[in-house]
């Protein structure tokens, strides 16, 4: 027995496409994927560039650090007319002989000089005055300098350079040094 015409032509169309409820779903999955593509994007995105910020603080930080250092290392004492120390930074790397003081009373200046902290005072003032990295506008970075004894020893023969954003409310990096020179102290 055959089937009656009309259907036939009923079951070819059931075959032949998709139901509106069957594209309503397809249309909604598509949609639910889409957004949740778009969000980790945006996130990845925003992590992406977090990182790079990071990393540009960063560099910028240790490029500044690299000049305190040298700055640091550069640091020395000679005589002067009054046979008192004094110090400052050399435009280039001392020879071994320039870390010693060359005074005629060299004990007594730079046992003075270590005791009451004024061995540091010139480098810690250069540091201070050194220009900061084009980056540090840019990306809120600030750095200060200042001189810190610690509770071990109380003579003031350190100083640590601090690098902040926000005005000092976030601390990106810090660093206490000790310069070269502080060697000749007792």
């Amino acid at each position: 027995m055959r089937p009656s015409p009309p259907l036939q032509q009923h079951q070819i169309q059931a075959e032949g496409g998709f139901s509106l409820v069957e594209m309503i779903v397809a249309v909604a999955l598509l949609v639910v994927a889409s957004v949740g593509s778009l969000v980790v994007f945006n996130i990845a995105t925003r992590q992406n560039n977090q990182s790079r910020d990071k990393q540009e603080e960063q560099s910028a930080i240790s490029a500044d650090l690299a000049n305190i250092q040298s700055m640091n290392d550069r640091y020395s004492c000679s005589d002067s007319e009054a046979e008192t120390l004094a110090c400052s930074v050399s435009d280039s790397d001392p020879g071994e002989n320039d870390y010693y003081a060359r005074v005629s009373a060299a004990s007594a200046a730079v046992d003075e000089a270590c005791t009451d902290g004024s061995l540091i005072v010139a480098l810690i003032e250069e540091v201070d005055g050194l220009e900061a990295p084009a980056a540090f506008e840019r990306l809120g970075i600030n750095r200060s300098v200042e001189a810190r004894p610690t509770e071990e020893d109380r003579s003031p023969l350190r100083y640590t350079v601090t690098w902040s954003k926000n005005s000092g409310q976030t601390q990106l990096r810090q660093i206490t040094l000790v310069p070269t020179v502080a060697n000749w102290c007792p």
